[in-house]
Order: C-alpha cells, then structure tokens, then sequence
C-alpha cells in the first residue's frame, strides 16, 4: 500500500458535501474554469458517477486529487460485466508527485472488488504500472470524394422525414440503443449521461408515429473539414441519406466514422466502396481495461464460453483450463462443452497471461495476436482453448459514453 504524508486525508467522496468541489477541480483542470454547474449536473451529478468507489484526497479544506468512477455494465457479447470507468482524475501541481494519485487508485481497486465490480476501463496514460492493458483501438472510417481513386458516399434517398433530437427523447434513444448494441461488446448499457440541451446532442432521428425508428449522431470535426458520425441506430440505408443531409447543411466534404461497431450495418455498407480505416494503435495510453474480479468475470463469461465451444471442434473437449492473471487466478472446467468455474491449482493446460488477460477475455484482439504481443505463456491445449474461448469481439465504446 502506498503510504501518504500526514497532512493528506484520504476518504470516498460524497454526493452531498463534495460535488461541487469536484465539479471546480474537474473544471480548472479540463475545461478552463467555466461551465461548473453544468459539469456538476450532467458529467457528475445526474449520471452513473459512482461516489462511494470514487477517491478523494484533501489537504486541510483544498481538494489536491480526484480519481473520478464512473460505474455502467459493459456488454461482452450477449453477456454483461459490471465495468468500473475512470476518468476525470487530476492532482493539483503543488501537490504532484507524492503518490496521491497510487494511493486514491489503490483505494478505489479495494472499493471496486467489495462493490462487486469485474473490470475497470480507462483512456489515458501513466496507468501501465496499475494493471491497465490496452482494450482497444482508435478506429476511423474515412470517406473523400477528393480521393484518387474517389472514396464515394453511398447514396441513398431519404425514407421519411427526420429532425433533431432533444432531451424529450432521450429515452427512445436509450432504448433503441441498447436494442440495436445489445451484443456489441464494450459498448456500455444505458442509460448513462443526459443531455442537457439539443444543441449538444448531435443527435438527429426519423420516427414510425410517436416511436423513434432511427437516428444518427454527427457533428463536425474541429476544423469543419469532415463531418463525423459517432452512433447510429435503425436503417442503415435512412442514416447514411440523413448523414449526407448533413453534410449540405454543414458543408462538410468529408464523412467520418468514429467509435462506431465494426460491424455496424452502415460500416459494411461503406466497406462494400472505397474507404480509409484508420486503425490507432498505443502504447502504455488509449483505451485499458484491469482485472478486478477475475472469478466474477468469469461466472458471468460462462454462457459465452459454452456457446463457443459448442460451435467448435473443441465441442467434446474434458479438463480443466487454469487463467493466471498474476494477482488472481481460477480455472475452468471443461465437459463436454459444460463450462464451471473453480479455484482449482494449475494443471496441464495452462494461460499465464498476468493483467494482460483482461485483453482475452473482452476479445480486444485476435487471440494469437494478444499472445504474441503481451508474451503469454502457454501449456497443454491452452493455444487451442484461447482461439476457440476468447475470439475478437472488436470492442467498441460509444463516443456518448466515455467518462
């Protein structure tokens, strides 16, 4: 444990007497001292920010750090893991390298596991040393015309009439995202954040009578060169006629895809043409995720694991799989295509992973990939078992919910 100098008091945080003292801290340190109380509300205040797993460390009455939890399910495919987002972490300079961000982070780790939470995802760097490997990429789809040869936008012809969406919808937008993103996994289970006012949503949808069919979420990128497509739901061949709309009415020249599901029904409609996809890899920053519960995690992967092995050559395997993940370990048990999980010590087939098999189990990679790039060892049928247990899923987190 990370021991603090005696002036320092390290304690959760609590709705009532720190959210505005959060609110000040998270401002000055990302958003230029403004904006406060609407920092207060929505990114804090009337979320999933989790206060009690949140830490805080004060000297006197000065806030000096904030390790912010944001708590949601992550989808893993059809199953769900209750993922603990960090975000918003900030020490004040005067107050820098006395280890108060290791024993806030250290602290909540402890919160996390007594609150029962499975992982932990962030974005940023400095968090290697915790446990923090990379869950995944940047991924852009990139559409100009301007291009040789041209990289064309589809074209589609509007169905039905659309029109942006405000805070009153929020609810069917929860709704239909979480129908259509029900097995996309990192994606996160709303509802999560509101948003305050129509101007910051982006956010534009067609309806069937009162019910909203469809949307699209799209806003221009800093330089006003592109316009970027960050979700979208319903009919893919309605969305990309409402994204190019957009474009007349933004005079965008370009069409990008951010944060969007490899799969998503649009994207393959793009990949049918001629597109860029710009694949962001990182080292030590970007998008992690650690271990809290390693047996939790796995209990809750179980469905997952049958099915797979169920459409497997490996549907008659029998023994006993052990996952080292350094800090924790279990092992599956394996008849028949019947998965449990138990305590049981190594036996033959074994991934010794340490905090990279986080990676394996959210599918962020090609199995062999993550093998090779965090040197896991393996013994026995444990390369088999990852290749058919732990496929790509292409995680993918919505630009709407990041924390």
């Amino acid at each position: 444990m990370t021991e603090l100098p005696r002036q320092y008091q390290l304690r959760p945080a609590d709705r009532e007497t720190d959210l505005m003292a959060i609110s000040r801290m998270v401002s000055n340190a990302f958003a230029g001292g403004v904006e406060v109380e609407e920092i207060s509300q929505m990114y804090i205040g009337s979320c999933h920010y989790d206060f009690p797993v949140s830490q805080l460390i004060w000297v006197d009455d000065t806030l000096a750090h904030h390790w912010g939890v944001w708590g949601y399910p992550m989808r893993v495919g059809a199953a769900q893991l209750r993922a603990a987002g960090i975000g918003a972490v900030v020490t004040l300079e005067a107050h820098r390298k006395q280890g108060l961000m290791a024993a806030a982070a250290e602290a909540s780790f402890t919160a996390m596991r007594e609150a029962g939470y499975d992982i932990s995802i962030l974005r940023g760097r400095h968090y290697h040393k915790f446990g923090y490997r990379r869950a995944w990429n940047y991924v852009t789809t990139k559409l100009n015309p301007q291009h040789t040869p041209p990289e064309t936008i589809p074209v589609f012809p509007l169905k039905s009439p659309y029109r942006a969406l405000g805070p009153d919808d929020m609810a069917q937008i929860n709704d239909r995202y979480n129908q259509e993103y029900r097995e996309v996994t990192g994606s996160c289970v709303r509802p999560t954040y509101d948003m305050l006012a129509a101007g910051d949503m982006g956010a534009y949808g067609w309806f069937e009578g009162d019910r909203l069919a469809g949307y699209v979420r799209a806003v221009p990128t800093e330089d006003k060169s592109a316009l970027q497509c960050l979700e979208a739901a319903g009919d893919p061949e309605q969305g990309l006629a409402v994204l190019a709309d957009r474009m007349t009415e933004t005079g965008c020249q370009q069409l990008h895809f951010f944060t969007m599901p490899a799969r998503h029904p649009i994207l393959q409609i793009v990949r049918r043409g001629a597109c860029t996809v710009e694949d962001r890899y990182f080292h030590h920053t970007g998008w992690q995720i650690k271990l809290i519960n390693l047996h939790s995690a796995l209990v809750k992967l179980v469905p997952l694991f049958e099915d797979r092995l169920a459409a497997s050559h490996l549907a008659g395997w029998r023994g006993k799989l052990h996952l080292d993940a350094g800090d924790q370990a279990a092992s599956l048990e394996i008849e028949k295509g019947t998965v449990s999980v138990t305590t049981d010590p190594p036996g033959k087939h074994v991934i010794t992973a340490g905090p990279a098999l986080g990676r394996l189990l959210i599918g962020s990679e090609d199995p062999d990939e993550i093998i090779r790039q965090e040197d896991i060892r393996l013994s026995g049928d444990a390369g088999e078992l990852a290749g058919v247990l732990f496929p790509n899923r292409h995680p993918m987190m919505s630009h709407w919910d990041e924390f």
